[in-house]
């Protein structure tokens, strides 16, 4: 799965985090403890019930409810999803290189649908920093977690596909 490079809003962050590839997916596969370090996300949860065979999930941003799909799970160098709200869809890729030491995350989202064609740069600036706050709040919570020696529960994968 690819982002949409021709929607009316395409976003791409990067960040390193001083922890490997391993940990950083990790907290991206754990799709049920997002509330938990994202501060902007106040609901996520699998909407499948096979834990070995999980793709579908919900998660809520705001006032916004979100119905996704894992699209491409190559473990761990690459995650993304589809996800549709009455108003919009986007999708989201995140990219992990790294080693023992330090992963480069990198982030890509298309964003398309009524609202984003009438006003994408109304729009691009939130959708932006909310990007971006993905990324700081998993380098944030991971680092800070290495640091103090706590570890989150261990994620219910979803079975391997690409």
């Amino acid at each position: 799965m690819e982002i949409n490079r021709y929607a009316p809003i395409v976003l791409e962050h990067e960040i390193a985090v001083f922890a490997p590839p391993r940990q950083v997916w990790e907290r991206l596969a754990q799709v049920e403890f997002w509330s938990r370090w994202h501060p902007d996300i106040g609901s996520a949860e699998w909407t499948d019930d096979e834990p070995m065979d999980r793709r579908g999930f919900r998660f809520g941003v705001k006032m916004f409810r979100f119905n996704a799909r894992l699209r491409i799970y190559d473990e761990p160098l690459v995650i993304g999803w589809e996800a549709r709200h009455m108003f919009s869809s986007h999708r989201q890729v995140f990219r992990l290189d790294g080693d023992y030491r330090q992963t480069v995350l990198s982030s890509e989202a298309s964003y398309e649908g009524p609202a984003m064609k009438m006003m994408p740069e109304r729009l691009r600036d939130p959708l932006a920093r909310f990007g971006q706050t993905w990324l700081a709040a998993i380098k944030t919570n991971i680092e800070s977690a290495r640091e103090n020696g706590v570890r989150l529960p261990g994620a219910r994968r979803p079975g391997r596909y690409r």
